[in-house]
C-alpha cells in the first residue's frame, strides 16, 4: 500500500486561486521585518533565508528554505507584521497567495491543509 503523497505544487497550479508569481534575484529582499503580513509564499524555485535582527542590530539566520517550502505564514496565526526578513539566496520564484485566499484553500482541501501544517 503506497501512501498517497499530496502534491502541493500541482494543487496550487490547478485551483482557481488568486495568486501571483514573483521572481527575485540573489540577495533581493522578499519582505522586511516589520512589514504588514498580507500573504503566504510558496517556493517554486530557488531558496530563501529567514533572518531576524535584535535590538542591538545583530542579525541571526533562523531558517534556510527551499523548493516546496511555505513561509510568511505568521499572518495566518494573527501576526500583523513580519517577525523577520526574507531574502532570496539564489534566483528564486515564489507563488504569493493572499491571506484570505490561503484561508479559503485550507478550509476547502484537507490534503492541502495537512501539507501546509506539516
Amino acid at each position: 500500500n503506497k501512501k498517497h503523497i499530496f502534491n502541493a505544487q500541482l494543487y496550487l497550479a490547478s485551483v482557481g486561486l488568486a495568486r501571483k508569481v514573483f521572481e527575485y534575484q540573489r540577495s533581493e529582499k522578499v519582505y522586511s521585518q516589520g512589514d504588514p503580513t498580507t500573504s503566504v509564499m510558496y517556493i517554486q524555485k530557488g531558496g530563501i533565508k529567514l533572518s531576524v535582527v535584535n535590538e542591538v542590530g545583530k542579525e541571526a539566520v533562523v531558517a534556510m528554505l527551499g523548493l516546496g517550502d511555505f513561509f510568511g505564514e505568521g499572518g495566518m496565526a494573527g501576526q500583523l507584521v513580519r517577525m523577520g526578513t526574507a531574502t532570496a539566496i539564489t534566483p528564486t520564484t515564489l507563488l504569493v497567495i493572499e491571506k484570505k485566499e490561503m484561508i479559503r484553500m485550507l478550509h476547502a482541501e484537507h490534503a492541502f491543509s495537512d501539507r501546509f501544517l506539516a
